[in-house]
């Protein structure tokens, strides 16, 4: 989340804040959506006929007003042909929805196909032969980028095409919604993707289609900020990447030097929470072992990362960035299948907690933070609803990120809680589901998220807090019930404990 106030988010992590700064909003989360959601793709309104809504990304999938799977290309993509959040394509000059393709689709399996071997393999001369002009310049830059990321799974599949003339002749486009779908070794339990729109041209018929122009596909699920475009392998001109035994550190090459000073303190924090998780919380599968972290001090480039609709909260300082697995709501996924595959975090490094003397401290802190959302990000099964009774409470988010982030620097919890609260009027309730929307200052609502968290592991244990956190994570609506296994009280009875806690710790 953004760190500012504190970090994280509800279902995927949002924002940390910066000290001393008053977040305007939760991890990101779109001010417009009712509720508390994660920075990745929301909830649509649930269809008629449904009003408890969906499930997560299918509910997002499935909600669509025109919607049709429809496998192309024998190469085991889907076609997503929707009209929602215009993200519809755009046909060629002069043709139809029925016209005749100018592009096989045979020839576009070879464009996909061959972009994913090529990179397997690292012929960058193959990878770059379908793409002109100032296209080809960036994916030069792109594929040796990529090379340096340690991927399990790396291919282009097509999502959507659109255009076409019913005869053959000069400037014809094709435009082709491509995911890039990839899974890193370690960071993601599933395979995750980036959407892309490649711009394919054929002059005649017996001309080779070329690839004239690449950027971002304009929305994914109707939405932009679903599209988790542009990566870090997009924008720098060269990629600076550190693999250490849990994280992948990347940063801009020109940023190296201070990057490198960060990756060490930030692959300590992972490894503290990755024990802290082994030794604390039931055995659950598909739990990360290793983290993505970006490190970017500029501001504008920081907030374009990964999308996120393209809105700079003006507070955070990092954020964890949830990325649903590709088959999430479609491609013939299971039930039980996971809604998220990993997360990623983005870090800015011209924070006070990079550039302050105390900056070792303040590194550890948003980075334990940070690692502590993407860690239980698989667990969260996506049901996402209007009413708190529905959704993963922000408070459990927030505060669990928060008690890992202190529970290795009880004296920066302690400080962090009582300048928060100091001077607050406390009215005993739990923080509310939109920390936005609160009365309270966001600050506050994380140092009694914070303590809300740390109350349940004094009463019950650590153990029990963690269980806590997972079964809360995985069947939000049987909170009650999770709340007697860990502190034997109602959320009533807990509510007004918890109350008097804060009072004598504050």
């Amino acid at each position: 989340m953004s760190y500012s106030a504190p970090p994280g988010g509800p279902g995927p992590a949002g924002p940390y804040g910066a000290p001393g700064q008053q977040p305007i909003a939760p991890h990101g989360a779109p001010p417009q959506q009712p509720g508390w959601y994660p920075p990745g793709p929301p909830p649509p309104p649930p269809p008629a006929g449904n009003p408890g809504g969906g499930k997560g990304l299918k509910a997002a999938v499935i909600g669509l007003s025109v919607l049709a799977l429809v496998a192309v290309l024998g190469v085991g993509g889907f076609a997503l042909y929707n009209e929602v959040g215009g993200g519809s394509l755009p046909l060629a000059e002069g043709s139809g929805e029925d016209t005749e393709q100018v592009v096989s689709q045979e020839d576009i399996a070879t464009l996909l196909d061959g972009r994913t071997q090529a990179l397997k393999s690292g012929d960058e001369d193959a990878y770059l032969a379908p793409f002109v002009g100032q296209a080809k310049e960036e994916q030069r830059k792109l594929f040796r980028n990529l090379r340096k990321v340690p991927f399990a799974e790396s291919k282009y599949m097509v999502l959507k095409q659109t255009g076409g003339s019913d005869e053959y002749g000069s400037d014809v486009k094709v435009a082709l919604d491509i995911a890039f779908v990839h899974q890193i070794k370690g960071v993601d339990v599933r395979p995750v993707s980036e959407w892309y729109r490649w711009t394919v041209e054929r002059e005649s018929a017996s001309a080779e289609p070329r690839i004239t122009g690449v950027g971002g596909s304009p929305s994914a699920y109707g939405l932009a900020s679903a599209v988790y475009y542009p990566a870090p392998w997009d924008l720098y001109e060269d990629m600076y990447v550190k693999r250490n035994a849990h994280t992948v550190t990347i940063a801009a090459k020109k940023n190296a030097a201070a990057a490198g000073r960060y990756a060490p303190i930030i692959e300590q924090a992972a490894k503290a929470d990755v024990e802290l998780w082994k030794s604390k919380a039931p055995e659950v599968s598909d739990i990360p072992s290793g983290f993505l972290v970006v490190i970017e001090p500029d501001r504008k480039t920081y907030t374009k990362l990964y999308n996120n609709g393209g809105r700079d909260v003006g507070w955070d300082a990092g954020q964890s960035v949830p990325m649903p697995a590709f088959n999430a709501g479609y491609g013939g996924g299971t039930e039980d299948a996971l809604e998220y595959g990993g997360a990623r975090i983005k870090l800015d490094a011209s924070t006070s907690r990079f550039t302050s003397s105390a900056w070792q401290r303040g590194v550890a802190e948003i980075s334990r933070h940070e690692i502590a959302h993407a860690l239980v990000q698989p667990l969260d099964d996506g049901s996402y609803g209007y009413d708190e009774k529905t959704s993963i409470r922000a408070w459990v988010v927030e505060g669990f990120a928060e008690y890992v982030a202190y529970r290795f620097d009880r004296g920066l919890g302690k400080d962090r809680v009582r300048r928060d609260l100091s001077g607050e009027d406390f009215d005993g309730k739990l923080p509310e589901q939109d920390f936005e929307g609160s009365l309270n200052p966001i600050g506050m609502n994380y140092a009694l998220s914070y303590l809300a968290v740390q109350f349940i592991a004094d009463k019950g244990g650590e153990e029990a807090a963690f269980e806590f956190v997972v079964a809360h994570y995985k069947k939000p609506t049987e909170f009650e019930q999770q709340l007697r296994k860990a502190v034997g009280m109602g959320e009533s009875e807990f509510e007004a404990a918890w109350a008097q806690y804060v009072r004598s710790n504050s």
